[in-house]
């Protein structure tokens, strides 16, 4: 529009389409999380013999850093689900 001759502000554009000024001068400021084809394959071959097993055993079986382990877990959506516990009827004793 510049070139055209018409110098329009940024809050005006920003209204007209909608926008909320904020997001128009937002930088993302980190990149995403990569993760090491050569960490990742022998954790996911574990992972899809035994799909039970966590962060923690796959490190203690493979002899990697549990901390390494549970990024690599994180980043690819491989989490497992943590066991719900519920809430238990009281125990009630019995009359002797």
């Amino acid at each position: 529009m510049k070139e055209d001759g018409f110098d329009v502000s940024m809050v005006k554009l920003c209204r007209w389409f909608g926008v909320a000024r904020r997001s128009v001068y937002y930088t993302p400021r980190k990149a995403v999380p990569k993760v090491k084809p050569e960490l990742a394959a022998p954790i996911e071959a574990m992972i899809e013999a035994e799909p039970s097993f966590g962060y923690r055993t796959v490190a203690g079986l493979l002899g990697m850093n549990k901390n390494t382990v549970q990024r690599i877990f994180q980043i690819k959506g491989w989490q497992v689900r943590k066991r719900a516990v519920g809430k238990r009827p009281r125990i009630e004793a019995l009359p002797s």
